[in-house]
């Protein structure tokens, strides 16, 4: 299967499931304050078994390609669900990693057994600017582990994400993408074909995308 269609059938999946939304005329707000035309939800995965097993079956894909790891990671939280039904697949061991250590208890970061020099690839879930998931990198390799690949379901390619990814060193494999999910919107017709490039100039912009957009 090439990968365009790969990343056509998960946009189609999540779109679906309501997963991806669009709202380009009532932009989401996220935590950090900035305005979004589109707002992904990839936990909702988890409660469609059919869609789930197929998005399982197309991460182990890709991590075929890079190569089966001694352990899989999956980034606390919406990443863990999808790290067990690989890891439960594969028959390999499973760590879970928060962004920040624990402030009680044993103050763990890294859930499970890593074993110094074992080679592991995180799963997430979303990319969005990459910054939790490469913390999560470096809390593993500062227990020796081996981290150069994260595979997710779904990234927005914002350029911030690319800067992240290149400062830690490890390479980012996702099963779809913002562009291809918007083009499958259109061919729902839920999305204009005009509204895509409004989708997108967020996507080249986000912080300022609302202020230019008038919505602020």
């Amino acid at each position: 299967m090439k990968s365009t269609n790969t990343a056509t059938e998960v946009a189609t999946i999540l779109y679906e499931i309501g997963a991806v939304i669009f709202r380009p005329k009532q932009p989401f707000k996220f935590t950090s304050g900035i305005l979004s035309p589109v707002y992904s939800d990839n936990r909702l995965i988890i409660s469609y078994p059919k869609q789930r097993e197929k998005i399982v079956d197309l991460l182990i894909q890709k991590l075929k390609i890079v190569g089966i790891p001694d352990v899989i990671a999956g980034t606390s939280t919406a990443g863990i669900p999808h790290a067990a039904f690989i890891a439960q697949k594969l028959k390999i061991p499973m760590v879970y990693v928060r962004s920040e250590p624990k402030e009680h208890g044993k103050g763990n970061q890294v859930e499970g057994l890593i074993k110094r020099g074992q080679k592991v690839v995180v799963v997430e879930d979303l990319i969005s600017t990459a910054g939790s998931s490469t913390k999560v990198v470096e809390a593993l390799r500062k227990m020796g582990a081996k981290v150069e690949d994260i595979i997710c379901i779904f990234t927005y390619g914002l350029k911030e994400s690319e800067e992240n990814l290149k400062k830690s060193k490890v390479k980012l494999h996702p099963l779809t993408n913002l562009e291809t999910s918007a083009k499958v919107a259109v061919s729902k017709k839920f999305l204009k074909p005009d509204q895509v490039n409004v989708v997108l100039d967020w996507a080249r912009d986000p912080k300022n995308w609302g202020h230019k957009m008038g919505f602020e």
